[in-house]
């Protein structure tokens, strides 16, 4: 296993403005010897086992590390690529060898009002997700009659997909910027989500996303008595349930 710290945490761009500040454990798995000591994953593609990971990571350390030292994000990824050089980080701090892999640039990242200009629409878009959510949620916590309940519920779903839609194509895309055809740090999917972050946009949604999971979460559990996970979660517990 391999595992560096990448993000503005271990970069010179914490003065950039944005709260809280990026900082990644990326941990790479030596697949072959994580199936031999552990049967049960033998039969688990790469990808399979990177994602069991994280769905680890999500549940149980993300929540106790998303506010690190009230000043950064921390958050843990299993990846598949070993050579975190192919990433393009802008940093990046080996752990176990103690050492920068890439050392952090003194050179932040200058103003593109062409990129500012459509950061401005993500928050225009954010805004008004948030204004539409607030209102449903409104409703529905006033409401005495069950037909309205269950309208502003509606409501309230169609304003959390639409954050959810938005936050997905800012943060999947970023992935993109750090991949074989992307520029870094200095590509503008990247400039989009720092942007995000310092505008508020990022956290707003994040805000609409996990308010509705709680609140699914409470009613699935007043219904089942359980927490219900997605179905890909569901077959993954079932292919290594006693094995």
């Amino acid at each position: 296993m391999t595992a560096w710290l990448t993000g503005s945490g271990v970069s010179y761009q914490w003065a950039a403005n944005r709260e809280p500040g990026d900082l990644d454990c990326q941990v790479a798995i030596d697949f072959t010897r994580f199936r031999a000591s552990n049967n049960k994953f033998r039969g688990f593609s790469d990808k399979e086992i990177a994602d069991e990971i994280n769905e680890g990571f999500r549940q149980d350390l993300h929540p106790i590390s998303e506010l690190f030292l009230d000043t950064f994000e921390l958050t843990f990824f299993a990846i598949l690529n070993a050579n975190i050089i192919e990433s393009k980080p802008y940093a990046a701090y080996a752990l176990l060898d103690d050492e920068w892999v890439v050392a952090p640039s003194l050179q932040g990242q200058q103003a593109i009002p062409e990129f500012d200009a459509f950061s401005n629409k993500d928050r225009e878009a954010a805004i008004n997700i948030m204004t539409k959510f607030i209102a449903a949620r409104n409703k529905y916590d006033q409401a005495t009659n069950d037909a309205v309940k269950a309208n502003a519920r509606s409501e309230m779903r169609i304003a959390s997909s639409q954050a959810i839609t938005l936050y997905e194509d800012i943060h999947g895309n970023r992935a993109n910027a750090f991949g074989p055809n992307g520029k870094g740090y200095s590509d503008f999917a990247n400039y989009r989500w720092q942007s995000g972050k310092k505008l508020g946009v990022v956290n707003a949604l994040r805000a609409i996303k996990k308010e509705m999971e709680a609140r699914d979460a409470e009613a699935q559990r007043s219904t089942y008595g359980v927490d219900l996970p997605d179905a890909a979660t569901l077959i993954r517990r079932a292919a290594t349930y006693n094995q």
